[in-house]
């Protein structure tokens, strides 16, 4: 799933640049990709004040804060793209990118839930959103625990993950999860289920 997760990366990036790029995305994108995240975090802060409304710019830089662990600073970065546009993708998916690595599952969940709304469902992005889904709620089951209908969402998520990428890596690995969960799963009157 990591390389389905760069490739991911790098299509939001490719995608947010149809509309022409320059040489500081070109550069900072190329950083970010070769994986020298101080170097494209410089790139993208130069950007940017050369043109502080480009939203392009700021994304960048807010995954390039995402892959530094700096997570704060990066959902600060998005979250004011966001105020702008609440339905710009590329701040949405990195933003739930950014929660998911820093372990705050349910508001990655939620940024995940968005783009499901957004994304084209014959997108890289759309399978990649409902693996991210799934995967939060199989980490909230071991430790918080999942309603009856939480449990259903990961079991939606990780089933139409499964039914768009078949011979992912890890296909049988999620499809073999989701028949053991489905066994030990309580009734529905059980309020929450954690389940390691």
């Amino acid at each position: 799933m990591k390389n389905i997760i760069l490739q991911l990366l790098v299509f939001v990036a490719t995608s947010l640049t149809s509309f022409g790029q320059d040489n500081y995305l070109e550069k900072g994108n190329a950083f970010l990709n070769n994986g020298k995240f101080e170097k494209a975090e410089k790139t993208f802060r130069e950007g940017i004040k050369l043109d502080s409304t480009n939203l392009i710019y700021q994304c960048q830089l807010g995954l390039t804060l995402i892959e530094q662990k700096k997570f704060s600073e990066a959902e600060n970065i998005l979250e004011k793209i966001l105020t702008s546009d609440s339905n710009h993708v590329g701040a949405i998916w990195y933003s739930g990118i950014g929660h998911f690595k820093n372990g705050q599952d349910r508001k990655a969940i939620m940024r995940f839930e968005k783009a499901l709304t957004l994304l084209d469902k014959k997108s890289g992005q759309y399978y990649g959103a409902n693996w991210f889904i799934g995967k939060s709620y199989s980490i909230l089951l071991k430790t918080e625990g999942l309603s009856y209908e939480e449990t259903d969402r990961m079991f939606e998520c990780y089933e139409e993950y499964l039914r768009l990428q078949p011979n992912a890596d890890d296909a049988a690995q999620i499809k073999e999860y989701v028949e053991r969960k489905k066994k030990r799963r309580p009734p529905s009157n059980v309020l929450k289920w954690v389940d390691l």
